[in-house]
């Protein structure tokens, strides 16, 4: 004959397993509002890509005041674009204050985390200082090199979820607060007067 006590705990536990399994779905439940958000908003989304580049023959910066001419530069750290291409162009451009600029546009549909996804074009990633503007004539054209790697659907999901849930104003993983992201015409007209 089973022990009275042996019953009675084995009551509890199946009553604290029952508890627990309706706590796990009412937290799961409690998740889903928000995952069918995120997926949603993947599903009407173009594929996301991951983009580093290196740049040469721009200025790296050493330290405040110290800069070194004609280096190569890296990504601090990886952009990311809705149906990048892997197309990408420099600009130059002239400032009396700063000096000669290159400007790297990558060909996408926008910017991660800037607005939805666009139509394709050129959009501006990052600006490099060349040099000064009296030394132009002896400075180097800069040339860059870009890789795009597409994101799986649960990392694309995974971003979209981080930046849903990041508060407003902070930049999550992936978006630098360094970005541009203007498409080249509208970039054009502003500072080129075009």
């Amino acid at each position: 004959m089973l022990n009275r006590s042996f019953l009675t705990s084995g009551k509890y536990l199946i009553l604290s397993l029952a508890f627990a399994s309706a706590s796990c779905q009412s937290t799961v439940a409690q998740r889903n509002p928000f995952q069918e958000k995120v997926r949603n908003i993947s599903r009407q989304s173009p594929s996301l890509y991951k983009v580093t580049y290196e740049v040469c023959g721009v200025e790296r910066i050493m330290s405040l005041g110290s800069s070194v001419e004609n280096q190569c530069v890296e990504s601090a750290q990886p952009m990311y674009f809705w149906a990048a291409t892997g197309a990408h162009k420099l600009i130059p451009t002239r400032d009396f204050t700063t000096g000669i600029q290159s400007h790297l546009f990558i060909e996408s549909r926008g910017c991660f985390g800037m607005g939805e996804a666009t139509e394709p074009s050129f959009y501006k990633a990052q600006t490099f200082l060349v040099g000064g503007f009296r030394d132009e004539a002896k400075l180097p054209t800069p040339s860059a090199q870009v890789t795009v790697n597409q994101l799986s659907e649960q990392q694309k999901e995974q971003m979209i979820a981080e930046y849903i849930s990041s508060p407003p104003g902070s930049f999550p993983t992936g978006i630098p607060a360094i970005y541009d992201c203007r498409p080249e015409a509208q970039w054009r007209q502003k500072f080129l007067g075009e």
